[in-house]
């Protein structure tokens, strides 16, 4: 499955309207505990994002690319921006304490996230709500995900999946692969 910049949009929308300070690694940290939530109870991710290893914990990085983006262009002809983030529509950039943050701007329809996905992310920033940043990532080293990753490595997938039966395990990985075929099949189809 690819990666769905109208679900991050959506999540980041919820959190602004849920009063989350919507700092770098506040996003990443919620991100990937709901993208934990979700495969672990479902069977996929909400983003499908990859998640990679970093000093500060687990991190997606096509989101990080985004928000890094977002914050500071990297594609500049004369000093000119070019192109748009997607979320320049919805977001304004500001600071707080020294560090950047989203401000919402524009709010938007929820429409792009399943039943389940909007369970997570509410659930999560329900559970998360007063966590402070620093508080997330210690949660997020104690992880088997970040554990068990070298860094700055891909976090395997299936590492998410700790503790779970052996026979959900297996569930959710037949389910990760029927996901791939219908990918191979959908990039066939539109050539």
């Amino acid at each position: 499955m690819q990666y769905d910049i109208e679900k991050l949009i959506d999540i980041l929308v919820l959190f602004a309207k849920n009063k989350q300070q919507l700092s770098k690694l506040r996003i990443n940290k919620l991100l990937y505990f709901i993208d934990k939530y979700h495969i672990r109870k479902y069977g996929r991710f909400v983003l499908n994002d990859r998640y990679h290893r970093l000093p500060l914990g687990p991190i997606p990085s096509l989101t990080l690319n985004y928000i890094n983006d977002f914050f500071k262009p990297t594609v500049r002809i004369s000093g000119k921006k070019i192109g748009r983030n997607p979320l320049e529509r919805y977001f304004s950039a500001a600071k707080c304490r020294n560090y950047d943050v989203l401000k919402l701007k524009k709010d938007v329809n929820l429409n792009s996230l399943s039943d389940s996905e909007l369970e997570a992310v509410n659930y999560i920033i329900k559970k998360y709500r007063n966590y402070s940043v620093s508080s997330l990532v210690n949660i997020s080293h104690n992880e088997k995900t970040w554990k068990e990753t070298s860094e700055p490595k891909e976090i395997d997938p299936e590492l998410f999946l700790e503790n779970l039966p052996e026979e959900k395990k297996e569930t959710i990985k037949k389910l990760r692969e029927i996901d791939q075929e219908n990918d191979c099949i959908h990039s066939v189809l539109n050539k």
